[in-house]
């Protein structure tokens, strides 16, 4: 909790907030799912075939998450907001 106000506070790294996020997904699950979110966008942003790979596991991971309702909207508005981005969409399924 504390680290997570310190973050929320003070800012920090995408790599920082990543691992915060990895070591409390399970006690806060919903604030893990905005830190991916947040990277997914900047990783489908700035392109590149290594970025959409990462981003796509992050989207992986948000299913573990979420439940299935909710992972198969998201899914849906990133094809929306990304869907120029045709290697992206493939690694998305």
């Amino acid at each position: 909790d504390a680290a997570g106000a310190a973050v929320r506070k003070h800012g920090s790294s995408m790599g920082v907030k990543q691992e915060l996020a990895r070591a409390s997904a399970a006690t806060h699950p919903g604030e893990a799912l905005a830190v991916y979110a947040e990277c997914v966008d900047q990783l489908a942003r700035s392109g590149g075939n290594r970025a959409y790979e990462e981003a796509a596991e992050l989207v992986a991971r948000m299913a573990t998450l979420q439940t299935a309702s909710e992972q198969k909207a998201y899914v849906m508005a990133l094809r929306e907001r990304f869907g120029r981005k045709r290697n992206f969409m493939k690694l998305l399924g």
